[in-house]
Parts: C-alpha cells; structure tokens; sequence
C-alpha cells in the first residue's frame, strides 16, 4: 500500500512512499514545489545541498528544479514581445515561486500529490502572461511521475519552453556509463566531450544533445549498482548533461528548446488563450 505524509523541516514537506521505508520522494511547495529527494530501496537517486534547499536566497542545488517559462538562459538575460523589452534571468522563476497543494492521494497503485503555480505581480513584470501551472507527481511501479499541465490565462498567445534539472547522486564518477541517443551534440563550456565521451574530468562540463534517437536516456552508477532511466515526451528534444568535477552528481536534463529559444524562437511551444498542455517526464531507478 503507498502511503503520503506532511512532515515539518525547514519547510513543510510532503513524502510520498511505496509503504516500505526505503522507496519516497519528498517535495517542498515552498521552494519552487521541487522534488528534493528521490530515495529508491535505500539508494539516494537525487543528490541535495541541503544549505540550499533551507536558504530562499539561493537556487537550490539538487532535486529536481522545475525550468519554467524557459530553460537556459537568454542573452543579456533580456527578450522583447510586442515590442517592450523584458528580463529573465537562466531556467525562468518557477523554482523560486510557491505551489499550492490541492490533491494528495494513495492507494494500492500509486502516491500522488499535485500543486498549482500561478502568476504574480513579479512575475508579469518579467513575464507578461497570466498562465497556470500544475504539477502532478507520481510514485508507482515504474519509478516517479512527473505531469506538468500549462495553462494559458491570457488573452494572447503564451510563449513558453519546459524544462528539468535533475541532479543524479553518483557515488564513483570514474565508475559511471551514460547513455543519450543523439551524436549530434554542441558543448556549452569547451572540452566537455573528449573521444566522444562526456568529460567528467574538468572543473565543469556542459553538453547539449539535439535529434534524439530515443525517448529515453540512461545514467548507471556501477559503484552503487544504480541504473536510472529518463524518460521524456517528444516536445522534449533536447538533453543537457552538466557537472561539477568536485561534487557528486551528474545532471541529465531534458529540456523542450536550446539556448536563447525566445528570441531565436527555436524549440518554443505556443499555447492560445485558454488553451492548456499536459507534458510528462518519468525517472525509473532500478538496482543492477
């Protein structure tokens, strides 16, 4: 039986569990409604900087930060619609707003809890749409869940682009296969393939992958016996990987655009007035 329960930390906190103790997720409404931690069987799938989920000053490093309007950044962090320039700064504002919990539930089958993002004066400052965005995750059989619903509010068409930034503990990096179905890559900081191979081995690597092969890509933690599976709809079409030599995780991303997609206008979805997308994302750990 799947169980869920509210916890006090930092933060309220939801957990959602398969019923055994070893197998949750837990999520904070407050920061950004992010998964923080995914445990499977006792095995840390998400790597978390604690100091930064408790701190609201800072980005959290680690979860699963949802990117929302856009992933990426934007050059001088600036765009222009209907002629008037606005600013946002890299992977947009939903990690930093508040979700509201309007269901919770579990049963023989599954945990799910769904929260609603909306609009904000600060955010129409920097966004000039009123949108809705709700998220549902899920924990069943086939691993975690991830639906995000946009809904466009507004009286003229809403440009936008999805994204996530799961953090992937890996205990021994020199131990670690990565398997993302595209050769045709761009590195976003140079020499981060090396012999075809993502480089693990300098200060920070970032890769971009485009015209997936596959809908799904795979990170194995040989050390721990970990073997974690993305999975991603088609709109989709891009996956980043990105680390840090001196910490414990690889982040495999998928994102819908590429880099400045709102002024480019690569990638980008167009939702009309009150029209609403339903997008879903799975993350499938299984000990090898």
């Amino acid at each position: 039986m799947y169980t869920w329960q509210k916890k006090m930390d930092v933060y309220e906190t939801y957990v959602l569990g398969d019923g055994s103790g070893t197998t949750y997720v837990e999520v904070v409404p407050d920061r950004g409604s992010i998964v923080s931690r995914y445990v499977y069987k006792g095995k840390d799938v998400f790597y978390l900087d604690e100091a930064t989920l408790h701190d609201s000053s800072k980005n959290i490093r680690g979860g699963n930060p949802i990117l929302f309007p856009i992933s990426s950044y934007l050059t001088d962090e600036s765009y222009t619609f209907e002629g008037k320039e606005y600013s946002m700064k890299q992977h947009g504002f939903a990690r930093n707003l508040k979700g509201t919990v309007t269901e919770v539930r579990a049963d023989e089958q599954s945990a799910s809890l769904t929260l609603v993002m909306e609009d904000l004066e600060e955010t129409l400052a920097r966004y000039p749409f009123h949108f809705r965005l709700v998220m549902t995750y899920r924990l069943d059989a086939e691993g975690l869940q991830v639906e995000a619903q946009v809904e466009n509010k507004d009286s003229k068409t809403m440009p936008f682009y999805l994204g996530y930034h799961p953090y992937f503990h890996v205990e021994d990096k020199t131990k670690l296969a990565l398997d993302v179905p595209s050769a045709s890559y761009s590195e976003m900081v140079e020499h981060s393939m090396e012999g075809g191979q993502f480089n693990l081995g300098q200060a920070e690597s970032t890769v971009i992958f485009d015209e997936l092969t596959k809908p799904f890509s795979v990170l194995h933690d040989v050390a721990r016996g970990l073997k974690v599976t993305v999975r991603a709809d088609e709109d989709f079409r891009h996956v980043v990987l990105w680390t840090l030599k001196d910490k414990p995780f690889v982040c495999v991303e998928p994102w819908m655009a590429p880099v400045d997609a709102l002024n480019t206008g690569v990638g980008v979805q167009q939702l009309a007035p009150g029209e609403s997308r339903r997008f879903v994302i799975g993350i499938q750990p299984e000990l090898v």
